[in-house]
């Protein structure tokens, strides 16, 4: 009798044991940081005041899509919380501050922290941590290569780049004489040598930008008389540069960094008409774009305090992404799961992007550019899609 109520207690223990590991097994039990029932929560740091505020609209702008998805449903019946922390674009403040954040909150992961060194101020405790870093605003090449397995860049680095302007002016000026003007650093020296591989037929000669030079610059550029110049620069390299510029008879081809609607307002006229950009999300002035139609509906709606610019676009097309991401992720959300779906990204286009191709080789969603004229009351577009990887 004894030994049977032993059996059956023995039956009794390895049935509620089983039931505890099916409990803790199913689709609606989360251990992982960050993801509950009814939840995503995401965390990023980016200049909401201080001299860089105007990056702020990124962030702000990615909370009106987000608020948008949530109202359709959100991601598997999971509303997205993005909580927005102000590091004012400065790396002691995001290392003194934004880690401890992180600490006291429960994140699944962040998305989009702005800038170059303040992502590299915060990314040894995300390391260490196993938090993954989706889409940061940094064009440091860095990054992606080699590629990191729990980071994914978005702004196309100087590479990149080059490896379009290289494969757009082979295809349309051969046999032109080239000036490619770069400024003195490692990152656009390698960006010209990337360049140079890619020009078949095009003869090229070099001239490295040295600061207070632009005047002397451009005496050499005018008296050498070449058919179309390139410009390799940061943003204030190379609007330097253009403004020093004498009125220009040649196509000037640029990178990503001067992709803004007020380009003929900061170069005045006679020069931007010359200026050819890459572009990669839609501009202000392309008012037919259907994904601009949507942002500017999704701004009114969900924050109206904000003025349609370039950064606002950047913020609603990079929260694209990142639904993406969390939408192929599934119902059984993990950071390891958020990786891989992000690495099986191949030819996607959302409103708003370029088509995006991420994989276990490629980290960085902003590849692909066309190049543009950006003149007074409209965009031309002179190019299809180009792959720059």
């Amino acid at each position: 009798m004894l030994s049977h109520t032993l059996k059956k207690i023995v039956h009794l223990l390895k049935f509620t044991v089983m039931i505890i590991l099916l409990l803790h097994t199913t689709p609606d039990c989360f251990a992982e940081d960050g993801v509950f029932p009814r939840k995503i929560v995401l965390a990023t740091h980016q200049p909401l005041s201080g001299p860089a505020h105007e990056y702020s609209e990124i962030g702000k702008s990615a909370l009106a899509y987000f608020k948008y998805v949530n109202d359709q449903g959100g991601i598997h019946g999971r509303a997205i919380e993005l909580i927005m922390f102000d590091d004012q674009l400065k790396p002691e403040i995001t290392v003194k501050y934004f880690i401890p954040f992180t600490f006291k909150k429960d994140i699944f992961g962040i998305f989009s922290g702005i800038g170059n060194k303040t992502n590299q101020a915060v990314y040894p405790f995300l390391k260490q941590h196993r938090i993954p870093s989706f889409f940061i605003g940094s064009d440091l090449p860095e990054w992606t290569l080699p590629v990191r397995k729990s980071v994914f860049a978005f702004l196309p680095t100087a590479d990149t780049e080059a490896r379009v302007l290289g494969k757009y002016i082979t295809q349309n000026h051969e046999k032109q004489e080239l000036i490619i003007w770069y400024a003195e650093k490692p990152i656009f020296l390698r960006a010209v040598k990337t360049l140079s591989k890619k020009l078949y037929g095009v003869p090229a000669k070099l001239l490295p930008g040295k600061t207070g030079r632009l005047g002397a610059e451009w005496k050499l550029i005018v008296k050498r008389k070449p058919d179309l110049l390139v410009a390799l620069g940061s943003f204030s390299d190379t609007i330097d540069f253009l403004k020093a510029a004498p009125r220009l008879n040649i196509p000037v081809y640029t990178g990503h960094a001067i992709a803004d609607s007020r380009l003929p307002k900061w170069l005045g006229k006679g020069i931007y008409e010359q200026i050819r950009v890459l572009t990669a999300y839609p501009l202000i002035k392309d008012t037919e774009h259907a994904g601009h139609k949507l942002h500017l509906k999704l701004l009114s709606e969900y924050e109206p305090e904000l003025t349609p610019t370039r950064w606002t676009v950047y913020g609603h097309a990079v929260a694209e992404l990142m639904v993406e991401v969390l939408r192929r992720s599934g119902r059984s959300l993990s950071r390891s799961i958020a990786i891989q779906a992000a690495e099986n990204i191949k030819n996607w286009q959302g409103t708003l992007l370029p088509p995006i191709f991420l994989n276990t080789n490629n980290h960085l969603a902003l590849t692909t550019l066309r190049v543009s004229q950006i003149l007074d009351d409209r965009v031309n577009h002179l190019s299809d899609w180009i792959d720059g990887r």
